[in-house]
């Protein structure tokens, strides 16, 4: 668990900060809403097998929420964004916008939620990286389903079996095979660690994009299992 979340100070807010200050502000937030999230799954223990992509993904967006409450975090947080402003045809299961009275709805980062394993049928194996009608997750990234006028989005993975260390490499198998076999897919897509600890994984990924270049990825794995 993470011990010191709520020792942070309450974030003065300053309608001045980079791109680039407030997508670490997003991913500080993600971070530490895993203790919280965790720890709640701990004292409801009963309804953990239950719980379907859907419902952890509201479970963890409840947590992050009283969060940004608590620390006074320039941005909110919703569910199930639909892209009125750049037209991405899917609806995002996660999204940032900033919380000025009258600044705009638009999503500032965008997040696609999974289960790992992904649930059957064993079609829905890779849905991850790529699915069927265009709805794996990174896939859903790399042809603007989700994500479309942005440059940095990411995944949310909820590991229910197996390891991060399982996943970096099964991913990266299929991504490096799709590489072989698509030529839309590039094995310079693979997923690359840098931060692991007991209860979550941080990993980054580029997405190669037709129309618009590169998406920049953050991928947050919580461990449930």
């Amino acid at each position: 668990m993470i011990a010191e979340e709520y020792k942070r100070e309450k974030y003065v807010p300053d309608t001045s900060i980079s791109e680039n200050q407030t997508t670490l502000l997003i991913m500080e937030l993600m971070k530490i809403t895993v203790s919280s999230f965790k720890n709640y799954i701990a004292l409801n223990y009963h309804i953990k097998q239950n719980l379907n992509e859907p419902d952890w993904t509201q479970t963890y967006l409840q947590q992050a929420t009283k969060l940004i409450r608590h620390f006074g975090y320039p941005f909110n947080m919703d569910k199930e964004y639909q892209d009125i402003y750049d037209g991405s045809e899917g609806f995002s299961d996660l999204y940032f916008y900033t919380n000025g009275e009258y600044e705009s709805n638009k999503s500032i980062f965008s997040i696609e939620c999974k289960r790992l394993p992904a649930p059957p049928p064993k079609s829905r194996e890779k849905e991850y990286v790529k699915g069927d009608n265009n709805n794996g997750g990174i896939e859903r990234y790399k042809t603007e389903k989700h994500g479309k006028g942005l440059n940095k989005c990411g995944l949310l993975g909820f590991v229910e079996k197996e390891n991060f260390n399982h996943w970096n490499e099964t991913i990266n198998k299929w991504i490096e095979d799709l590489g072989k076999a698509d030529k839309s897919w590039n094995d310079d897509e693979i997923l690359s660690n840098v931060e692991t600890n007991t209860d979550f994984c941080v990993l980054k990924s580029i997405a190669h994009r037709k129309n618009n270049g590169d998406i920049n990825l953050t991928h947050l794995w919580i461990s449930i299992n």
